[in-house]
C-alpha cells in the first residue's frame, strides 16, 4: 500500500487528504504517541490514488528558479487595524486580506486552520465567513492540525467559492487535489501561504505548558499573538496563566521537535501560493531580533490574482506596504535562506533511501548542491540521513 510505503519512509504530513479521498471509513486519522496525525488504512484498500495526490511526497512547482521563486512585488506591510495588527501573528496581513476578501464578497468563506471548539490544543480546518471567525483563527498555531481530511467533502457539499490560508504543504495538498479533480478548479480563488519552519508535534505543547509546573492541562493557549513576535500563553480556569518568550517557546521547544518530512521539506516559503506572508523581522548583529514591537509581515505577491488582491486592499487603506529589496531578504528570514541554499543536500539523499518515492519537480536542486560549500553540504546530508534512519528506527 502507498500510504504504508509513505509512513515507513517517514514523509507523511498528517494532513488528512488521503482519507478525504479514500473515505473517513477507510482511512482514519489517529494521532501517534510522538504527537502527530497519522492515517490508518483498513486492509485490501485501494490506495493508488494518493500518490498522485500526498503533498508529502507529491510536489510539483513550474514557476521561476531563482532562491525566492517567482515574485511579482515583495513588501513589508502591515493591518492598518491597530487591533488586527496587534491580535495577529505577525503584522495582520494575512487576517485583514481575509476579512477583506469576505467582506468585499470576492470569496464566500476561507478556509484557514484554527483550534477545534472547546480545546486549547488540537487544530482543525475552519470555514470562515464573517470578521468574528478570521479573528478567531489570526494566530498561528504551531501544531500538528486536520487541514485537509474534509476537503473534499467541503468542496461537494456546496458551491461556495474559497480562499485558501495554510501552510506551504497544505496548499500543495489542495493544488494536487485539483489537478486530479478539476471540478473544483474554480472553487478556490486566492491561495495564501503562510511561511513554514516546521510543524512541532502535540507533545512539544504540552512540554512548553507544563513548564508552569501545573498537572492540568489548561482552558486556552496561544503560540503568538497580541504583540509581535507575541509570547506563547497558557490560561488555567482559575485565571492564572503562564507565559514563555518567542524565543523560549519556538527557539527551544518547539522548534526542535518538528516532523521529520519537515526537514527535507522543498517549499517553506509558499512557492505555489497568489500570496505568501511571513514576519519581517527586525534585525540585529545580522541577526532576528525578537524583542517586542510593532507587527510586520515580509509579502511575497507570486500571480497577477495575488497583485490585484493586494493593489486593491492597498488602495482602499485595509493594509499599509512599502517595498523591499529583494538581496534584504536573506537577512530578514536567515533561517528560509539557508534551508532553501542547502535543498539539495537535503532532500537528494530520501531520494536514494526512499527508493525514489519522492516526486518534487521544479526545484533545480542540483543547482543548489554545486553553488554551495560542499563540505557544510555533505554535513547536512549526514546530519539528514541520521534523522531519517533514527526515525525510520522507532517505526520498527
Amino acid at each position: 500500500m502507498i500510504v504504508d510505503k509513505i509512513k515507513k519512509n517517514n514523509v507523511c504530513l498528517g494532513c488528512g487528504l488521503c482519507a478525504s479521498v479514500i473515505g473517513n471509513e477507510r482511512c482514519r486519522i489517529k494521532l501517534t504517541e510522538q504527537g502527530f496525525y497519522s492515517p490508518q488504512i483498513e486492509e485490501d484498500t485501494n490506495d493508488s490514488i494518493v500518490k498522485e495526490l500526498c503533498p508529502g511526497i507529491k510536489v510539483h512547482y513550474d514557476g521561476q528558479h531563482g532562491l525566492w521563486g517567482s515574485i511579482s512585488e515583495v513588501y513589508e506591510g502591515w493591518s492598518t487595524d491597530t487591533f488586527v495588527r496587534k491580535t495577529a501573528a505577525s503584522g495582520g496581513i494575512v487576517t485583514s486580506l481575509a476579512i477583506y476578501l469576505l467582506e468585499s464578497k470576492k470569496v464566500d468563506a476561507v478556509l484557514q486552520v484554527g483550534v477545534k471548539d472547546g480545546e486549547y490544543l488540537h487544530n482543525e480546518l475552519k470555514i470562515s465567513r464573517n470578521r468574528q471567525d478570521v479573528i478567531k483563527c489570526a494566530q498561528s498555531r504551531y501544531a500538528p492540525a486536520l487541514t485537509l481530511n474534509n476537503i473534499k467533502q467541503i468542496l461537494d457539499d456546496s458551491q461556495d467559492v474559497y480562499a485558501f490560508i495554510g501552510k506551504p504543504c497544505d496548499i500543495t495538498g489542495v493544488k494536487n487535489l485539483i489537478e486530479v479533480y478539476p471540478q473544483y478548479k474554480t472553487r478556490i480563488r486566492l491561495f495564501v501561504s503562510i511561511f513554514c519552519a516546521g510543524m512541532p508535534s502535540y507533545k512539544a505543547t504540552e512540554r512548553a505548558w507544563s513548564l508552569s509546573g501545573k498537572q492540568e492541562p489548561p482552558i486556552s493557549l496561544n503560540y503568538r499573538g497580541d504583540g509581535w513576535p507575541g509570547f506563547f500563553k497558557a490560561v488555567w480556569q482559575d485565571g492564572s496563566e503562564y507565559k514563555l518568550s518567542y524565543n523560549e517557546s519556538w527557539g527551544k521547544i518547539l522548534g526542535r521537535d518538528v516532523l521529520f518530512r519537515c526537514k527535507i521539506c522543498p517549499d517553506g516559503i509558499g512557492l505555489l501560493a497568489d500570496i505568501a506572508v511571513g514576519d519581517s523581522w527586525n534585525t540585529k548583529d545580522g541577526y532576528p531580533d525578537f524583542n517586542e514591537s510593532e507587527g510586520r509581515s515580509l509579502v511575497f505577491v507570486r500571480t497577477e490574482r495575488g497583485l490585484q488582491i493586494i493593489s486593491s486592499a492597498q488602495d482602499r487603506g485595509i493594509i499599509a506596504t512599502r517595498p523591499l529589496k529583494l538581496e534584504t531578504i536573506r537577512y530578514i528570514q536567515p533561517y528560509q535562506y539557508q534551508k532553501r541554499k542547502m535543498l539539495g543536500w537535503r532532500i537528494l539523499p530520501i531520494y536514494v533511501l526512499s527508493s525514489g518515492l519522492l516526486d518534487f519537480k521544479g526545484f533545480d536542486m542540483f543547482r543548489s548542491i554545486v553553488h554551495t560549500n560542499v563540505l557544510k553540504g555533505l554535513k547536512v546530508s549526514k546530519g539528514t540521513i541520521a534523522r531519517f534512519k533514527r526515525n525510520k528506527d522507532t517505526k520498527k
